[in-house]
């Protein structure tokens, strides 16, 4: 089934009045559905996932891991570009087919709200992404035979200190959510308007919920939030302080974070990362772009990428720097494209992905002049991911003959073991296929034989 025509748009949200149905008070309860999963989106989506999950599972709903064996299906959806929300509503679309019931969350849920009723007669609720703690509630209205529009408008909710997870990746590492919303309003970005503004959690909060987490056989904790940087200025605390509180729990074997404002990593925030010996040596700083004429059009602050990258390496030893660009933004010229390929031949970045620009219907970017032809930002994509090729192929050479420690993530179906360096996040970066004896969650020390542009190879050495 090809996904619904119908077109959604920001204006009728109120379209749900006639939607709800209310259901007499007197109406017994039905039996405790089975319920079924399906996560798109981010990491801070995916811990949404796992949240809503827990809270359920804690009310004794059965969680399934086969959508086919669900009697109704939580998809928590994404819609920070099109390609997402076309996703998104994809997804939906092919459950609705097979006659499921659909419990609509995450951020498609947040922008169209009481659209989705409408639209898809087999959802019996959309929930906002602020109304995550709400799950358990909605779905015993939804068993009483509601149809249930769960939405704060203020965005506030911020994860409890005794909310459990339901785990659904995998054992060696999980992702540790340590703020909410953001404050930066970049104009491609509609994320802050469904958010909220920025809200950090406690730090002993957080240090308790990765003990927790370490406990269970979580060998690596990733730090995510919409912008990790700014983490404890709303509760006098930093970044670097929860770095080092952390690198305290005996438990824990790595710690990595991710998403850093360029101009909020500061000195003291290296020195952190240089010190700790649980901290990765690894910094990813999605920048977007290298000249100030793009970087003022997509409201993003202004940073010399040349002197950022050589101040990372300074303070941190062996460093690895990640990060992210935005090819085709309005007005981005020839001249600005040069610019930004001449940054990434002098820089040498260890990791990097370049992402075509796309307009999002509801930010501000869309209303800008100067769009940049489709068949032009693709082209400039293709050329830098080839220039970024080479120089990957060329770092990853010189790891041959070295003896690294890698954390065993998973065995693939041919036995093979497959693993990461410090120096790379998963599902973005680099894999390390291994040979020898290890078992997913373990760090092995690998000697690295063979490699290819964006993989390595190689063989568990004993000490």
């Amino acid at each position: 089934m090809t996904p619904p025509t119908t077109t959604l748009t920001d204006s009728s949200t109120d379209a749900l009045a006639g939607a709800m149905v209310a259901t007499p008070e007197s109406l017994p309860v039905t039996a405790k559905k089975k319920v079924g999963f399906v996560h798109l989106g981010c990491p801070k989506n995916l811990v949404d996932t796992e949240t809503m999950l827990g809270i359920l599972d804690k009310e004794h709903h059965q969680i399934v891991a086969s959508e086919e064996e669900a009697d109704i299906v939580l998809v928590n959806t994404c819609a920070f570009i099109d390609s997402a929300q076309k996703e998104s509503v994809g997804v939906l679309a092919s459950l609705a087919e097979q006659g499921k019931e659909l419990l609509i969350t995450g951020c498609l849920a947040q922008k169209f709200q009481g659209e989705l009723l409408d639209l898809f007669p087999e959802a019996k609720a959309v929930v906002g992404i602020n109304n995550v703690a709400e799950i358990g509630d909605v779905m015993k209205r939804v068993e009483n035979g509601e149809r249930v529009l769960a939405m704060q408008q203020d965005p506030t909710y911020i994860l409890e200190e005794d909310t459990v997870r339901r785990h659904i990746t995998v054992g060696s590492y999980t992702y540790l959510k340590i703020a909410e919303g953001c404050d930066y309003k970049c104009s491609f970005c509609i994320i802050p308007s469904m958010r909220g503004v920025f809200r950090s959690r406690g730090v002993q909060n957080i240090v308790d919920n990765a003990r927790e987490m370490a406990q269970r056989g979580v060998t690596e904790i990733i730090l995510v939030g919409q912008d990790t940087t700014s983490y404890g200025k709303d509760i006098g605390s930093s970044l670097p302080a929860l770095l080092r509180a952390l690198n305290e729990v005996e438990e824990i074997e790595w710690i990595r974070f991710m998403y850093a404002y360029p101009n909020l990593v500061s000195d003291e925030l290296l020195e952190a990362i240089n010190d700790c010996d649980k901290v990765v040596k690894y910094l990813d700083c999605p920048l977007q772009h290298s000249h100030p004429e793009v970087l003022k059009r997509m409201r993003r602050p202004v940073t010399d990428l040349v002197a950022f990258a050589e101040r990372a390496r300074a303070k941190i030893k062996n460093v690895k720097l990640r990060t992210s660009f935005i090819v085709g933004f309005p007005g981005e010229t020839e001249e600005h494209y040069q610019h930004l390929k001449t940054v990434i031949e002098q820089v040498q970045w260890d990791r990097l992905g370049v992402f075509e620009y796309s307009d999002v219907d509801t930010a501000h970017s869309k209303t800008l002049d100067g769009k940049v032809k489709k068949s032009v930002i693709k082209q400039r994509r293709n050329e830098l991911m080839a220039l970024q090729q080479q120089i990957a192929f060329a770092q990853n050479q010189t790891m041959i003959g070295q003896t690294v420690e890698v954390l065993i993530d998973m065995i693939n179906q041919y036995g093979t073991l497959i693993g990461r360096t410090q120096w790379d996040a998963p599902e973005v970066d680099n894999t390390v296929q291994v040979k020898g004896q290890a078992v997913p969650g373990e760090i092995v020390k690998v000697k690295i034989t063979h490699v290819t542009p964006y993989d390595l190879k190689g063989i568990v050495v004993s000490d």
